[in-house]
């Protein structure tokens, strides 16, 4: 979804209109619910919290400001939902958000063993990075999010955020080359 089809949807939203609502649904209401699962690693919690995005996101419409980078404005909303979810449990969120690496094997035909070993082999890979960058990397294959837009959210310079990445990466391929990570 480009800006401006984002910003016709809201206006959409602002106006009443339900179709608003549906067309970001059909976007992003799929890459939603990767980037909650990542952070919870729990299919009944994610669902949760993408309908409460939804929800939330009809509510605070009129606080996006069109032309301002709409998937920027909806990943923050996302990883402030997912900090409050952990908060309300008394937990903190966890340092690891792993399943986001490769998203395309989390589908519904998924057995919680391919899941949980999964689980276990990123947490392991992502152990060799610092926060910061298991975040960027996390942002960058779950969220889909540009460089760019993970600088906004950051608030990091664009820079910053594309070496902390290709360092991290290059990490990665290093202890693999190594035997590390298996």
């Amino acid at each position: 979804m480009t800006d401006s089809q984002f910003d016709a949807a809201v206006e959409k939203i602002r106006n009443g209109d339900k179709t608003g609502l549906k067309s970001i649904y059909d976007a992003y209401g799929d890459r939603i619910y990767r980037l909650f699962l990542s952070k919870t690693h729990n299919h009944q919690d994610a669902e949760d919290l993408t309908s409460d995005f939804f929800l939330k996101l009809w509510e605070c419409v009129s606080y996006y400001q069109p032309g301002s980078g709409h998937k920027a404005w909806i990943s923050t909303i996302a990883r402030n939902m997912a900090a409050d979810h952990f908060r309300k449990a008394g937990r903190e969120l966890p340092a690891e958000d792993v399943e986001t690496l490769n998203p395309a094997t989390f589908t519904e035909h998924t057995t919680a063993e391919d899941t949980t070993i999964h689980h276990m082999h990123m947490t392991h890979m992502l152990s060799f990075l610092s926060e910061e960058e298991q975040e960027i990397i996390q942002m960058h294959i779950a969220a889909e999010l540009t460089f760019r837009e993970i600088a906004v959210i950051l608030k990091r310079p664009l820079g910053t955020v594309a070496w902390k990445y290709r360092n991290a990466i290059g990490k990665l391929q290093k202890l693999a080359k190594e035997g590390e990570l298996v």
